[in-house]
């Protein structure tokens, strides 16, 4: 595509986008984002300390947080992510803030929602090569944990939907309230 062409088109996008930006303030079709309705507080502190932990990686290196990196923008940044083994994957980690918000999880909307999602790296043998048995036994282990998931979800035994929900419930609260654009949708 050449030059003028390229432009006249970015230039016909960017005006048919703030055109439906203006239009959307006066018609409502776009709302600021807001905080979560209602969340879990002790699912809530569970999945962040989750989230957190690279015990739930094969190597012991690895977090949630390794590759959606809060203190970066919910990413890491780079072209594409770093897994096991510094095994380089085939695509970056998109942001998990505001990842509540999404339609679908994951670049290729493969799972429906963050509860979905939050179980995959930990299985997927290029991200944090654990099996999700194995994350289980290691959380059995430690007697914090035992504890925490007793107290937040009242059964003995801990599994792989309590440790995901905990996650979700977690990822849930890293929304971006009151940013500028926010602020001019309010007026």
């Amino acid at each position: 595509m050449n030059y003028l062409r390229f432009a006249s088109l970015a230039t016909a996008v960017l005006l048919t986008c703030t055109s439906g930006i203006a239009q959307a303030a006066d018609n409502s079709l776009y709302q600021p984002i807001a905080p979560p309705k209602s969340v879990d507080l002790g699912k809530v502190e569970l999945g962040k300390k989750l989230y957190f932990d690279p015990r739930l990686s094969k190597s012991g290196f690895i977090s949630c947080n390794s590759c959606h990196n809060l203190h970066m923008g919910g990413t890491d940044n780079l072209k594409t992510s770093i897994g096991d083994h510094w095994q380089q994957g085939p695509i970056n980690s998109p942001t998990v803030l505001n990842s509540s918000l999404n339609l679908a999880q994951f670049w290729d909307g493969r799972a429906a929602d963050l509860k979905e999602q939050a179980g995959g790296p930990i299985a997927n043998p290029g991200e944090m090569a654990f099996t999700h048995t194995l994350a289980i036994d290691v959380l059995s282990s430690i007697p914090g944990y035992v504890r925490e998931f007793k107290m937040v979800f009242g059964q003995e035994q801990i599994n792989i939907d309590q440790v995901t929900s905990a996650i979700a419930e977690f990822e849930k609260t890293l929304v971006t309230p009151n940013s500028k654009f926010d602020r001019w949708l309010l007026g």
